[in-house]
């Protein structure tokens, strides 16, 4: 299941966002990632998967709206940085919502939102077993989010950060690492902005709206 939403993540980053600004960024952060892994001989690779469940805070203002919860998955890859009792795990993911539906006065209106993350994550171990060796894990998150449909991009900030909370075990088996996780991740800055125009009608926020999640995910360490 999880290699399936692996593989179809990458399908919607080829077909979608080739030789755009924000394929360049995901690519950049891959990159970055290789690039100080190779001089730390304590870096493990690896892949990861999941699905999120987002929350978004309701419009009020000159106009009002609310956001239905909505389910989304995510995938992308990581390195970990073994540093003892403390270690640095670096990422960089595709999260995808397909359905968020955003009530206007009674008028049902749905759009996706495609997020790049770039989570850096102070990882804490805890007491192990020669097998499993349970951790927490907190930092912050950076997200670069966009929508196909126009109206709802523009509105968009282009940049979020977030605070991640979360913990997992690292399960050694068969020469490679699970990394089963759950995490939850607080929105800090608005994911809209505070002036936009949706459908003709223009909003005026007088609050900052807040994007949370609850993500589960399987990492994979080689």
């Amino acid at each position: 299941m999880w290699l399936l939403i692996a593989a179809h993540s990458l399908q919607i980053l080829y077909h979608s966002y080739q030789g755009t600004i924000r394929m360049k960024r995901f690519l950049l952060a891959l990159l970055f990632m290789v690039a100080i892994s190779s001089s730390h001989s304590v870096a493990q690779f690896g892949i990861a998967a999941g699905m999120n469940f987002e929350t978004m805070s309701d419009i009020s203002g000159s106009r009002e709206a609310t956001f239905e919860n909505v389910t989304g998955y995510h995938a992308g890859m990581f390195y970990d940085f073994g540093l003892g009792a403390v270690g640095l795990k670096v990422g960089a993911y595709l999260r995808d919502l397909s359905n968020v539906e955003m009530n206007r006065s009674g008028f049902i209106d749905s759009f996706d939102i495609v997020l790049i993350d770039v989570p850096i994550d102070l990882r804490f171990n805890l007491t192990a077993t020669p097998v499993i060796r349970p951790y927490i894990l907190a930092g912050p998150v950076f997200s670069f989010p966009s929508s196909t449909n126009e109206e709802y991009d523009k509105a968009l900030e282009k940049v979020n950060v977030s605070g991640n909370v979360g913990g997992g075990f690292a399960i050694d088996i068969a020469g490679v690492t699970l990394f089963p996780e759950i995490r939850y991740v607080i929105g800090v800055t608005r994911f809209l902005k505070d002036k936009f125009e949706i459908g003709g009608f223009e909003f005026d926020a007088d609050e900052a709206q807040r994007q949370n999640s609850v993500m589960l995910r399987l990492g994979i360490g080689f």
